[in-house]
């Protein structure tokens, strides 16, 4: 009886649920909304559980007015002529494919070439870098800047296409015998872990990916917030988990592509150049991450197509917006606040996007600013023998604004314009009073220090389609870079008398005008050619003025001159499994009577479908360049310089950067897992480096500062290995880099080889990410072991007596010595949560949780050096010539980001 009694209650039961489904009445408006939405407002709103696969939907638009329509009417109108159908099953629908009783098995064209362009579903955006290929195989093809691509070689029309994006869902487009003649229009869905009982499948929320060319790779960074931060999502520092680029300085956004330093990376962002990578004194990226859509790395190797450095290249493609429907976010941090807007403009032909930030620090003194820039304080090896908790009274903020406007001007033209603005200012003073035992004032140290950086860049691009085969983009681009930066710093006897002082001014201005033409034009079914040209214009001013006890001593370099470059590569397709890619660029600058042509060359082997060989090489020139300063007392900032074989026009002779790059490699990927591994091999030459010593005049016993120009080349070698595995809601990668990198500069240490600065032989990088329903759960783990510290040869000089009287630092005699081992532990979690009208998430993040003290230099100890010829020069030598520069402690960070 009791189970009859059970059996009679559960049908009452299904029957009531599947009544109540079928009286509820819906009222809704959709204007060409994605069919994902209109599922996520039903479960959200009505209650109502779905089921469905994710390629079903995909693609699937929704428009148009229901009012007080039972669910089964309302499913039969927004489903009508979509090929799907629906069930409902025990109070939850169920989405299946429509049975049609079309033959589409058998092919009628064989070996032929697919176009099409692929979109973001909701908001019509187009998606560069999507990967796009026959499903089965593994080479296949990229959307360009416009979403748009060619598929050659497609076995025939009832193939079907694999199109797969960063942050999206894998899409699959099955051909049509008879309709592979249309351009295909793929609309891609967000992959979002929804909050219900249904996960969708084949979510692509893989945060890394190799492109389709040799040390290529793609991040999404939408998935950046799942990382440990300081409070926002990073770009370039989350570049940083990447092997081959150095993440042992969480106080850094500088990339450190491959044991090079930062300022031989080309940094695009919508075709302009970014001269300064960071904000905050390098805690944030000068770049906010919710203006970008696309982050293309190339760590060497790179294409014809980009030139001007000799390292690796940044390429950032802006957000362009919405052309469907309005998105907004808002996001804030313990130190900054920030929002953005996507907006369609003229009923969907254009989108605007705007994205702003703004630090608050020169308003609201939190605890983590404290730290911060007490940390960067203790870099600048500026304030010596003060404690920074009594005088640290900086003002200071930064921020930074995005705008991109975008117009389909007809089907063929697309213009689009980006602006950018970032600076950077800081106010600060110091003092510090110094008593004796009978709490008189022995000295009075005063410091005042001022800076203001930034950069500005403008970019007007014309795209066209001029038929299938063959697209260009014309482009005007402005960038503007500046750093103003003095520093003063006195000291004074009991009395108030000066008794030292020291006073630096450092100016750095860059202008670059440029124009930019690109065209892409395919071959039949094996070329894909690049070719274009680029002319800038640039105007740089550079100056560095040191004033020690009213001894001067500096440099100033202005120069002006323009770079113009033609280019061209070819994709080809020896086999359907052998791609080769050359390339030439050739440049020339009226800065030299000297002309520059550069080869590129790339070879990619698909031995099978899961395993491939590579291998590329290449010659690359850097006319504009970073003059670096050596300095063991003052923090004079590096700055941006030309190169100029005429010395008689600047003064100095600054040779052009050249590298060549040698990579071989393999990859392996299979069930979402991918290892990689490439070996790298780079020379470079014409490295300048002003240094500075500090030398005594015997006959006066004054110090004084004394620069010589050191020139130098570099010998780089290491290997890359990647291990990425996806397993349900966890991904994660592995990284491993093993390198040396060397210098010979002919004034220091005689010429003989030392270790660079970049020298860091191994770097281990363990990085975990889970995403579940409604937490976002991140680890990452690095290690690196010890770089160089080149200790400068320091000289006492003693008097009859045997007194210490001076001191002098010969910074051309290095001693080479390495600093302890790095590493750190950094965790996050978020919590997300959404309703009808927003999502949002509300995280902790905590970088180096287990309190590793990790050193990133040492600096020369001034302060003791001067106190102890002041008050004991007979004594003991102190011991605390250098001091350790001390890297973040323990830092907890808190955000909250909302989505409408």
């Amino acid at each position: 009886m009791r189970f009859i009694y059970c059996l009679f209650l559960g049908l009452i039961t299904t029957w009531l649920v599947a009544q109540d489904i079928n009286t509820l009445r819906i009222t809704e408006r959709f204007d060409d909304v994605s069919l994902a939405k209109v599922i996520r407002t039903l479960r959200n709103k009505y209650d109502i559980k779905i089921a469905y696969d994710d390629a079903l939907i995909t693609g699937i638009i929704i428009d148009g007015a229901y009012t007080q329509l039972t669910l089964p009417n309302f499913l039969d109108n927004i489903l009508k002529d979509k090929g799907i159908d629906y069930q409902i099953l025990n109070g939850k629908i169920i989405l299946i494919p429509k049975q049609v009783n079309l033959d589409i098995t058998t092919p009628s064209l064989f070996d032929l070439t697919v176009f099409g362009s692929v979109q973001d579903a909701n908001t019509g955006e187009n998606l560069p870098n999507a990967l796009v290929r026959v499903r089965g195989e593994s080479r296949g093809t990229v959307t360009n800047k416009d979403g748009y691509f060619v598929l050659p070689q497609v076995p025939n029309d009832t193939s079907t296409i694999e199109i797969s994006y960063l942050g999206y869902k894998k899409a699959e487009i099955k051909l049509i015998p008879g309709n592979t003649r249309k351009t295909l229009q793929i609309l891609m869905e967000e992959s979002i872990v929804e909050l219900s009982d249904f996960v969708v499948v084949e979510n692509q929320r893989k945060t890394v990916r190799y492109g389709d060319e040799i040390s290529q790779m793609t991040i999404d960074p939408r998935n950046l917030a799942a990382l440990p931060s300081l409070g926002e999502f990073d770009v370039f520092r989350s570049l940083q988990l990447l092997p081959g680029i150095g993440g042992t300085n969480e106080t850094s956004s500088a990339l450190t592509i491959r044991n090079s330093p930062s300022a031989h990376n080309l940094v695009l962002f919508d075709g302009f150049n970014i001269y300064r990578l960071d904000h905050f004194f390098g805690v944030y990226s000068a770049i906010n991450s919710d203006a970008i859509r696309d982050i293309q790395i190339y760590k060497g190797g790179f294409g014809a197509k980009y030139g001007g450095r000799i390292a690796g290249v940044v390429d950032m493609t802006g957000n362009t917006g919405s052309f469907k429907e309005p998105s907004y976010s808002l996001g804030v941090n313990l130190l900054s606040a920030r929002f953005s807007v996507n907006t369609p403009l003229n009923e969907g032909r254009g989108a605007l996007h705007i994205s702003a930030r703004r630090a608050y620090t020169d308003i609201i003194r939190s605890k983590l600013f404290e730290n911060l820039y007490r940390n960067f304080r203790e870099e600048s090896n500026d304030i010596e023998g003060i404690n920074a908790n009594d005088v640290l009274r900086p003002d200071f903020h930064f921020y930074d604004i995005n705008a991109k406007a975008s117009y389909n001007v007809s089907y063929r033209d697309l213009l689009s314009l980006t602006l950018y603005n970032g600076q950077d200012n800081l106010d600060a003073n110091f003092e510090a009073i110094e008593r004796g035992p009978n709490n008189n004032i022995r000295s009075i140290q005063e410091v005042q220090e001022m800076a203001n950086w930034g950069n500005t860049g403008v970019g007007l691009v014309w795209s066209r389609k001029w038929n299938r085969n063959f697209n260009s983009s014309l482009q005007f681009a402005y960038s503007d870079h500046f750093y103003q930066y003095n520093y003063s710093d006195t000291t004074k006897d009991g009395n108030g008398l000066a008794r030292r002082f020291n006073d630096l001014d450092r100016r750095n201005d860059v202008e670059d005008y440029q124009v930019n033409l690109r065209n892409e034009i395919f071959v039949g079914k094996r070329h894909r050619i690049d070719f274009g040209t680029n002319y800038s214009d640039l105007n740089v001013n550079s100056q560095l003025m040191i004033n020690e006890r009213n001894r001067l001593t500096g440099r100033l370099f202005n120069g002006s001159g323009s770079i113009f470059s033609i280019y061209a590569s070819d994709k080809f397709y020896i086999t359907p499994k052998l791609l080769l890619n050359p390339g030439l660029r050739y440049n020339i600058s009226s800065l030299s009577d000297e002309s520059f042509l550069s080869h590129r060359f790339g070879l990619i082997y698909q031995v099978t479908p899961e395993f491939e060989l590579k291998a590329s090489t290449g010659n690359y020139y850097q006319i504009i360049r970073e003059q670096n300063f050596d300095d063991p007392f003052t923090n004079a900032q590096d700055g941006w310089i030309l190169a100029d074989q005429d010395p008689s026009r600047s003064g100095s002779q600054f040779s052009v950067l050249e590298s060549d790059h040698w990579i071989a490699g393999f990859q392996y990927e299979k069930n979402n897992l991918t290892f990689d591994v490439e070996f790298y091999k780079k020379t470079v030459t014409g490295l300048s480096e002003n240094i500075v010593s500090y030398v005594v005049n015997p006959n006066t016993n004054v110090r004084r500062a004394q620069i010589v120009d050191a020139l130098g080349t570099s010998d780089i070698v290491g290997i890359d290995f990647l291990v990425q595995k996806e397993i349900g809601p966890y991904q994660g990668w592995i990284s491993y880099t093993r390198s040396k990198a060397t210098n010979q500069f002919d004034v220091i240490n005689a010429g003989t080889e030392i270790p660079s600065r970049e020298d860091q032989r191994n770097e281990l990088k363990l990085v975990n990410i889970v995403e579940l329903p409604e937490w976002n759960i991140a680890a990452t783990w690095t290690y690196g072991s010890g770089k160089p510290f080149l200790e400068p040869q320091i000289n006492f000089i003693r008097n009859n007596l045997n007194e210490v009287v001076n001191f002098e630092v010969i910074n051309t005699n290095k001693t080479i010595t390495r600093l302890p081992a790095y590493h750190r532990l950094d965790i996050s979690v978020a919590r997300k949560f959404e309703n009808e009208y927003m999502k949002g998430e509300l995280g902790l993040s905590i970088l180096n949780v287990y309190n590793r003290l990790n050193v990133q230099s040492r600096r020369l100890n001034r302060e003791a050096l001067e106190s102890f010829i002041d008050q004991d020069p007979g004594g003991t030598l102190p011991t605390n010539i250098y001091r350790n520069i001390a890297l973040l402690d323990l830092t907890p960070s808190i955000f909250l980001n909302l989505y409408f």
